[in-house]
């Protein structure tokens, strides 16, 4: 994860094939193995949208965040990152390199120096190409926050700042490092001024007086209600627009909580601001859909419908002044608390106006500006929830897919009469009568995601990753299922709304496979799945394609609703056909054949860790099931050892370690 600010990151209109961001000219690499050889690179990188954006000069609105390199494969071996910038044309301002997410305090971060923040400028890093008379120039003292609002300090290519001269040169690589594995993380749907409070004070014209945190407490104690740095998490690194002015995009964040697994801990939200306003929706930890961890992280729990309650009109103009917390027809939001300054003009609203609701997860979110940005003196808590890991892959059943703007997100007319939603479900035949979705069958619905913003598409990662994952229930293992994709947003409210579907994959616990033949749609057509077209004639397939595919006349439509991503290969599905004419307004479903869930694989518990010395090498053995693990202290932090297998050898030249199976 990486925030970026360039005149080369693309276009700034169109942008399906025209990145400037160039493999070793101009662009971001990771070397995997630490040998010389660059292999990824950003401009490469499939699932990351990098049209539009541009930014000439280094200003806060000019800064991208780009979670833009998957890498679960390479979890545990050592990498450099590598910055190339060989172009007298372009230049780029880098801040905030993390791994995993983690934010350097409380989750470790595994590079050195990732927001250039030590006293020794380039310290972690090593300049090994370009033109640079003086390397230390390259980071730039921002202590008032005229350029980034946080840090003080971070990277970029154009020495001179804001000069507009892009000759110099430099290529720069990271101090090597091990790539850990991320065991659990929190996700959400935010808006508005949720870093202020961390930010450089008075940074972009904020008053610092509103936020989002993770309240942490320990194992056996709840957290203490108060927000100390280096104690609790804080959502760093978000820009919430100018003061002043209320962003209306809500942006996905992925928080990085490995190794705080067992700790109690709570959601905060507050604003004291008379500048920002905050909005939160879609908040899960791992991949939690029902919300069994954090409660009604969607907020949607207990709102009303046209059917409960008739006369609630309020709700279904989405008109945030008429509706405070207390209009939910419980009173209250269930599973948070509100509290509210005396005297203070603050609330918790419904469908903050504030914030684009045009573009959220579910049913409702919650703001606290309330159509007013000086409306202040609110926080918003989360009940207390205890941090769990990712479910052992070796123990688990799963489907998983890469999805685009897929959410459970459901929508009334003003008078509610009708209803509009976007979906994405797994169904299960439970009663095995053959029939999908009868009484007594069940439904898993992907839940509290993401969803592009519709004001700008610049900078994120639209095909929403880590990618979506639902665990079977022991119950449902082995019992058949179908994939459901739903869009019927309509003429009213998000009648741009699409949705956008791809790799659709099944784990057993050991090994993960294509769900059925053409599930990831590869063929290049649309084999084993049903296709509902709606009533526009334009609309003639949700098959799309990638550029290839398109020049070649193998699709339609590009994939992602025309943005220059696609998940993975030359085709994948979804339902905004710009290129056909039917744009957004398309409305449909997409239904897989039946498929049998897997059943969860045998497994044998593992036995005792055998170490013997065998011609000159150390050579470790176990039966059963298990993972090899290492770690250079006894109290961790434990990683997978890579590629190991039964026996695994080890050369007795390496440095000490420990070892066990997991």
């Amino acid at each position: 994860m990486v925030d970026l600010c360039s005149n080369g990151i693309g276009d700034a209109a169109g942008g399906f094939d025209i990145p400037r961001l160039e493999p070793d000219v101009f662009d971001i690499g990771i070397d995997v193995d630490a040998d010389g050889t660059v292999d990824e690179w950003l401009s490469q990188q499939r699932r990351t949208w990098l049209g539009g954006g541009n930014a000439n000069e280094v200003t806060h609105a000019g800064w991208k965040r780009l979670y833009f390199f998957q890498l679960d494969a390479y979890v545990g071996r050592t990498m450099k990152l590598v910055i190339v910038d060989r172009s007298a044309q372009y230049y780029m301002a880098i801040n905030a390199i993390r791994v995993n997410g983690a934010d350097g305090r409380l989750v470790p971060n595994a590079i050195r120096n990732g927001l250039f923040e030590a006293a020794n400028p380039l310290e972690g890093w090593t300049v090994t190409g370009g033109n640079i008379a003086n390397p230390a120039t390259l980071v730039q003292d921002d202590p008032q926050g005229f350029h980034v609002a946080y840090s003080g300090k971070f990277l970029c290519t154009m020495t001179s700042l804001n000069s507009g001269n892009y000759a110099e040169e430099v290529v720069l690589e990271s101090d090597p490092f091990v790539l850990p594995p991320i065991t659990s993380f929190l996700y959400a749907n935010l808006a508005g001024g949720i870093s202020e409070f961390v930010n450089i004070p008075g940074a972009d014209g904020s008053d610092n007086a509103s936020g989002v945190y993770i309240d942490l407490g320990t194992e056996t104690t709840n957290p203490d209600g108060r927000f100390e740095l280096g104690k609790d998490l804080a959502i760093e690194g978000f820009w919430g627009g100018s003061g002043g002015v209320g962003r209306r995009d809500m942006e996905v964040i992925v928080v990085n909580t490995s190794g705080l697994e067992g700790r109690r801990a709570q959601v905060v939200g507050f604003d004291n601001s008379q500048v920002h306003f905050i909005a939160l929706d879609a908040i899960r930890l791992n991949w939690d859909w029902e919300e069994k961890i954090i409660v009604n992280g969607g907020f949607d729990q207990g709102g009303p419908t046209p059917e409960t309650h008739p006369e609630a009109d309020a709700w279904w103009r989405e008109a945030g002044l008429e509706l405070p917390y207390t209009a939910h027809p419980s009173g209250k939001i269930p599973g948070w608390t509100v509290s509210i300054e005396t005297p203070g003009l603050g609330n918790a609203w419904f469908f903050d106006p504030n914030a684009d609701n045009n573009h959220r997860s579910g049913f409702t979110y919650v703001g606290t500006g309330g159509g007013a940005l000086d409306h202040s003196g609110v926080e918003i808590r989360s009940d207390v929830f205890v941090i769990e890991p990712i479910p052992a892959a070796d123990r688990s059943v799963f489907v998983q897919f890469a999805s685009g703007q897929a959410t459970d997100k459901l929508r009334y007319s003003d008078d509610g009469s009708q209803v509009a939603v976007g979906r994405v479900q797994l169904i299960v035949d439970v009663n095995g009568n053959g029939e999908f979705g009868d009484e007594g069958d069940f439904t898993y619905t992907q839940r509290n995601q993401g969803m592009a913003p519709n004001n700008s598409n610049s900078g994120r990662d639209l095909w929403q990753h880590p990618e979506y994952r639902w665990y079977i229930r022991p119950e449902h293992q082995g019992l058949r299922a179908i994939f459901h994709v739903e869009e019927r947003f309509g003429a009213f409210k998000s009648a741009w709304g699409w949705l956008a579907v791809d790799d659709l994959f099944v784990w057993d616990g050991k090994e993960a496979r294509l769900a059925f033949e053409n599930s990831d749609f590869e063929k290049g057509t649309m084999e084993n799945w049903i296709e509902d077209l709606g009533d526009d004639a334009r609309f003639t397939t949700w098959l799309a394609g990638d550029q290839f595919a398109m020049e070649n006349e193998l699709a339609t439509h590009r994939a992602m609703n025309n943005r220059s991503t696609d998940a993975d290969g030359r085709f994948s599905a979804d339902s905004g056909p710009n290129e056909t004419g039917a744009g957004d307004r398309a409305t449909g479903a997409l239904t897989s054949i039946p498929f049998q869930l897997p059943t969860l694989a045998a497994v044998v518990e593992p036995t005792a860790l055998n170490v013997r010395w065998s011609d000159g090498k150390v050579v470790l053995d176990w039966s059963g099931n298990g993972t090899l693990e290492s770690a250079a202290s006894i109290s961790g932090t434990w990683m997978t050892v890579p590629g190991a297998s039964r026996p695994h050898v080890v050369e007795p030249t390496a440095a000490a370690a420990f070892y066990r199976v997991r």
